[in-house]
C-alpha cells in the first residue's frame, strides 16, 4: 500500500513571527491554500492570541495598515472555521482578560485615534473580529459594557460624512452586525444606550437596502424591551416609516415586513433604484430565481433568498464591462470576484459574468437610467488611476475585498456595450478597437517618457538621418531601399551591441560566479569549523552527562546501602522492643501476683487481729459489767 503523503502542517507563531511587510502575503498564502486550515492549525491561532495581538500594536506603531488587516484576518479565519473553533476562541478570550483589554486599546487607537483610516481594510477586519466576539454569550455583558458606546460612536463618525458613507459598505454594516450582535439576547445591553437615534438617522441617510435592513432589525430588537425608543425618532424618519417600525410583528413575516419597510423608506429617492429580476446567474450557476436588485451610485445590491436577507454587493468599480441583451438579460462581466461568488467564477472565458434576467419593460427603463452613467464614471475612475500608474494606499479599501484579477490590457475591458441596433454595435465595436489602439500608444508612451533626458539626443539625431533620407530619395522604393539598407545596418549594429552586451553579461556573470563559489568556501570552512566545534561541545556535553550519570549511580547505591543497615539496625530494635514487652509483660503478671498474695496475707492477719481485739473488748466489757468482780476489784484494790 502507498504511503500517504503528510500534511505540512502550518505553525502559525512562524507565520505572525515574520517582519511586517511579510506578513499580508505569508497570511494570504495560507488562507488560499487549496486544503483549509485543520482542527490543529486553528487552535493554534488562539494559542497565539496573545502574541498575534502584540504584533498587531506593532503595526498600528509603524502605521502599516496591510500587516494590522492580515493579523486580524487570521483572527476572522479562526472563528469563522468551524462551531467548535467559535466556542474555541469564545473561551480563550473568557480565560484570558487581558486579551479583551487589549483588543479595547487597539479598538481605541485604530477608531478613537485614527491610527488607520475610517474606511479601510484594517479597520473593517478589526470590527468583523470583534464582532465575532459579541456573539459569544459569555462575553456579550462584558463587550456591551466596554465597547458599545464606542460602535455607537463609530457609525455616527461614518455619517458624519454621508457621501463618503455612501461610497463604502463594509465598516457600516460590520458596525450594525457588531450592535445587533451585542443586544441580541441581552437585555442589559438594550438598557445601556440612552437613544437610539443615531440609528434612525444612519438609516434615513444611507442608500444601501442591506445596512438599512440592519438598522431596522436593531431598532426593532431594541424596542422589544422599551418601547419608548420610538418616540426618540420623530426628526430621522417619517411617521408613517416610524409606524410601520412600531407594528413589525415578531412572527415569520417579519422579513418581508422590514424589506417593505425599506422599500417605501426609499421610494422616490433618486440614488437608490430597485429593478425586480427574473433570475440571478453566475457563470452556469442559477443563484436565485425571483428577487430584486438595487443600484446605488457606487455598487448594485442583489438580493439572493427571501429568508434570511443575504446578498451579494457589486461595486462597480470591479466591473469590467457591461451587456445589455434584448432578452432582458444585464450581463455583468467582473474584473475581480466578491467573496460570495469567488468559488464560482474565474478568469476563464463566459466564468467571469454575473448576469440579471429582466422584464424587457423593465431593460427598458433600466437603458434609461442613471445607472449606465453610474458604472461609466466608476470604470473611468478606475482607468485614470491605471494610467497615471496611482501606487497602492498603506491600507487597502475593504470594498473590493476579492481576488486580483490577471493583469490585461486596463482599457480593453473598461467599454459599456450595449446589443440593441446594429448599428450601435457596430459604431461600440470601432470605439473599442479606437480605445484599445489609444491604449496601446499610451501604454508605449508611458515607457518612453521614462527615457531620460541624456538618450533624446540621439533619438532625435536619429529622425533627423531618417528625414534627411527620405528627402534626398527621388522615388518612394529608392526610399524604401534605402530605409531598408538603413535597417540592416541598424540591425548589425544592435547585434553587435547585444554580443558586447552578452560579453559584459558573461564577465559579470563570471565575477558574480567566482564571488558565489568563495562565499560558498568561505561559508562552507565556517559551517565545517563550526561543525567541528558542536561535535567536540557535544561530546564534552555528553562525557559530563555520563560522568553526572555515574556520580548518581555511585550515590544512588551508596544511599541503598545506607537503607538497607538502617532497616536491619530498625529490625533488631523492634525485635528487641518485642522481646522487652514480653518480659515486661511477663514481670508485671508476677508482680501482680505477689501483690494478690501479699493482700490477701495482711487481710488474712488483719481480720485476725480484729477478731481478737473484739473478744477482748468484749470480755473486758462483760466482766465490768458484773456487780461483783466490781466489788471485788474494789476489794482488791
Amino acid at each position: 500500500m502507498p504511503r500517504q503523503p503528510t500534511k505540512n502542517r502550518i505553525n502559525m507563531h512562524d507565520i505572525v513571527e515574520q517582519p511586517l511587510s511579510a506578513i499580508p502575503d505569508a497570511v494570504d498564502a495560507v488562507l488560499r491554500r487549496p486544503e483549509p486550515l485543520d482542527e490543529l492549525e486553528v487552535q493554534s491561532i488562539f494559542f497565539e492570541s496573545s502574541y498575534i495581538l502584540l504584533r498587531a500594536e506593532e503595526a498600528l506603531s509603524a502605521k502599516d495598515g496591510n500587516a494590522f488587516c492580515a493579523l486580524f484576518k487570521i483572527f476572522s479565519e479562526g472563528f469563522a472555521h468551524s462551531e467548535a473553533s467559535f466556542e474555541e476562541g469564545i473561551r480563550t478570550m473568557v480565560q484570558n482578560e487581558s486579551l479583551l483589554q487589549t483588543m479595547h486599546a487597539i479598538f481605541k487607537v485604530v477608531v478613537e485615534q485614527e491610527a488607520l483610516p475610517l474606511h479601510s481594510a484594517g479597520t473593517v477586519e478589526l470590527i468583523h473580529v470583534l464582532s465575532s466576539l459579541f456573539d459569544g454569550a459569555a462575553l456579550k455583558e462584558k463587550c456591551g459594557a466596554v465597547f458599545m458606546r464606542g460602535f455607537a460612536k463609530v457609525l455616527q463618525r461614518v455619517y458624519s460624512n454621508a457621501e463618503e458613507a455612501r461610497r463604502h459598505f463594509h465598516l457600516q454594516r460590520g458596525t450594525a452586525t457588531a450592535l445587533i450582535n451585542l443586544v441580541k439576547g441581552s437585555k442589559q445591553n438594550k438598557q445601556r444606550l440612552a437613544s437610539w437615534k443615531f440609528v434612525a438617522d444612519c438609516c434615513a441617510a444611507s442608500v444601501d437596502v442591506f445596512f438599512q435592513l440592519q438598522c431596522v432589525e436593531l431598532l426593532f430588537r431594541v424596542s422589544r424591551q422599551n418601547k419608548d425608543v420610538f418616540s426618540h425618532l420623530g426628526g430621522s424618519l417619517p411617521p408613517a416609516t416610524i409606524e410601520e417600525l412600531r407594528a413589525l410583528p415578531n412572527d415569520g413575516t417579519l422579513l418581508s415586513r422590514m424589506t417593505l419597510l425599506i422599500e417605501h423608506l426609499n421610494e422616490g429617492r433618486a440614488q437608490v433604484l430597485r429593478y425586480p429580476l427574473k433570475e440571478v446567474v453566475a457563470a452556469e450557476t442559477t443563484l436565485t430565481s425571483s428577487t430584486n436588485a438595487y443600484f446605488t451610485p457606487n455598487y448594485v445590491i442583489v438580493m439572493v433568498t427571501a429568508a434570511n436577507a443575504d446578498n451579494i454587493t457589486i461595486p462597480y468599480r470591479i466591473i469590467r464591462s457591461i451587456t445589455l441583451g434584448r432578452d432582458g438579460r444585464v450581463i455583468v462581466r467582473l474584473e475581480e470576484f466578491p467573496v460570495k461568488l469567488e468559488l464560482l467564477l474565474s478568469h476563464t472565458t463566459g466564468m467571469d459574468t454575473v448576469t440579471f434576467y429582466m422584464a424587457q419593460e423593465d431593460l427598458a427603463t433600466f437603458k434609461q437610467s442613471p445607472v449606465r452613467q453610474w458604472i461609466v464614471e466608476a470604470l473611468q475612475v478606475r482607468k485614470e488611476e491605471q494610467h497615471h500608474h496611482r501606487p497602492p494606499q498603506a491600507t487597502r479599501s475593504p470594498d473590493s475585498m476579492a481576488k486580483p484579477a490577471e493583469k490585461t490590457e486596463p482599457a480593453a475591458h473598461e467599454s459599456l456595450s450595449s446589443t440593441t441596433p446594429a448599428a450601435s454595435s457596430h459604431e461600440a465595436s470601432d470605439d473599442m478597437v479606437t480605445t484599445r489602439k489609444k491604449a496601446r500608444l499610451e501604454g508605449s508612451a508611458a515607457p518612453a517618457a521614462a527615457v531620460s533626458s541624456t538618450n533624446q539626443p540621439p533619438i532625435a539625431a536619429f529622425l533627423h538621418v531618417v528625414d534627411a533620407l527620405v528627402e534626398q530619395a527621388a522615388t518612394p522604393n529608392e526610399a524604401q531601399a534605402m530605409l531598408l539598407q538603413l535597417r540592416r545596418l541598424m540591425e548589425v549594429r544592435k547585434e553587435l551591441q547585444r554580443g558586447k552586451s552578452m560579453d559584459d553579461l558573461s564577465d559579470a556573470m563570471r565575477h558574480i560566479q567566482n564571488r558565489v563559489d568563495e562565499t560558498r568556501r568561505t561559508a562552507k570552512e565556517s559551517r565545517t569549523a563550526w561543525h567541528q566545534a558542536m561535535l567536540e561541545e557535544l561530546e564534552r556535553v555528553e562525557n559530563g552527562v555520563v560522568g553526572a550519570q555515574d556520580k548518581a549511580a555511585a550515590g544512588v547505591e551508596q544511599l541503598n546501602d545506607h537503607l538497607k543497615k538502617v532497616k536491619t539496625s530498625n529490625q533488631a530494635i523492634n525485635e528487641r522492643i518485642a522481646c522487652m514487652d514480653i518480659e515486661l509483660q511477663q514481670t508485671l503478671e508476677e508482680l501482680r501476683e505477689e501483690e494478690l498474695r501479699w493482700t490477701n496475707e495482711i487481710h488474712t492477719k488483719s481480720m485476725r487481729e480484729a477478731e481478737r481485739l473484739e473478744f477482748e473488748v468484749d470480755q473486758h466489757l462483760v466482766n465490768r459489767s458484773r456487780p461483783m468482780a466490781l466489788l471485788s476489784d474494789y476489794m482488791r484494790q
